[in-house]
């Protein structure tokens, strides 16, 4: 990993897992690692902070998938058979609000390989990709978990950096209900200061103009998702993990290995698919390679974010 606050570019992903551009289009999308972004939408101003990106085992990840039905997803697939994902966090601007939708993977190294991914690499780690931002971690008054998976508090937990505050010196953490007793006892806090800092929200709970939790849970017990309003009649859904990957949307009776209950994740997902199939709804998937802003079109699939097709 590059030190930390570096912006150099490093990875630990082999050639074989360089993307797909046998496409006469020449179109990669669906494993293209994610870099910086930010669009606005209404009164919102979204910015995609990346940390790192991930080739993913499929066969492991999605042991239910049958063969035949990764046929039609190969343009998600590297040139290896593994599935692209990226890891990151958001950024959310309206108004004076400013706060960020997870904490991306944290401090990795090219030995922290589980058994259900290949490898990965960093595109920019997160304290650099924030910097490019202009944006100093240490004003953020709040960070919002969608879960307490190592993926998503990275920088925010006690070990995150030489300070024990971790990056956020000053935020609070804002964890869906159910969350916080996931955690297997004697493991230690997942977060920075986690009894002083955390605020537990329910299902509903507004935690700024425009910010709202849903309750999606399946992957962990308290997996909450964040909805966004963009003041134009609009909204955007930053569901965490309760989707991994677009080919997902497809298939969202997929057992997925990573959920803790199946059978109420694939529930979530559902119940997510229809609210993303409605008009003026976005989804944001913070692992879905570079295809994270999109919507679900009427033959329920992922249909990307096109600046062309969706800006007002």
């Amino acid at each position: 990993m590059a030190p930390h606050g570096t912006h150099e570019r490093h990875t630990t992903t082999s050639s074989t897992d360089a993307p797909r551009c046998e496409e006469a289009s020449g179109d990669d999308s669906g494993v293209r690692m994610p870099g910086l972004w930010t669009r606005t939408l209404g009164e919102l101003t979204l910015s995609y902070v990346p940390d790192a990106g991930v080739a993913m085992i499929r066969e492991r990840l999605y042991p239910s998938a049958a063969e035949d039905e990764w046929h039609e997803n190969r343009p998600h697939l590297t040139e290896a058979g593994h599935l692209s994902m990226g890891c990151g966090a958001l950024l959310v601007e309206r108004g004076d609000t400013r706060l960020l939708i997870d904490a991306g993977h944290g401090r990795i190294s090219g030995s922290e390989v589980e058994h259900f991914q290949h490898a990965f690499g960093h595109v920019r780690d997160l304290p650099g990709s924030l910097a490019a931002l202009g944006v100093d971690p240490g004003e953020l008054e709040m960070v919002a978990f969608t879960h307490f998976h190592g993926d998503h508090t990275g920088w925010a937990r006690p070990d995150a950096t030489d300070d024990p505050r971790s990056l956020f010196t000053r935020a609070r953490w804002m964890v869906g209900a159910g969350e916080l007793e996931s955690v297997a006892a004697g493991t230690g806090p997942v977060l920075a200061g986690q009894d002083g800092r955390t605020v537990t929200v329910t299902d509903g709970t507004e935690i700024a103009e425009g910010i709202r939790a849903w309750s999606l849970p399946g992957h962990t017990p308290g997996h909450t998702a964040w909805v966004l309003d963009t003041g134009d009649g609009r909204e955007v859904v930053a569901f965490g993990d309760a989707l991994h990957s677009p080919v997902q949307v497809a298939h969202p009776e997929w057992e997925v290995l990573l959920d803790t209950d199946r059978d109420e994740a694939e529930r979530s997902r559902r119940r997510l698919i229809d609210h993303l199939a409605r008009d003026g709804v976005y989804g944001f998937g913070v692992h879905f390679a570079d295809q994270q802003l999109g919507t679900v079109d009427g033959s329920g699939r992922w249909r990307p974010w096109s600046d062309a097709a969706d800006g007002r």
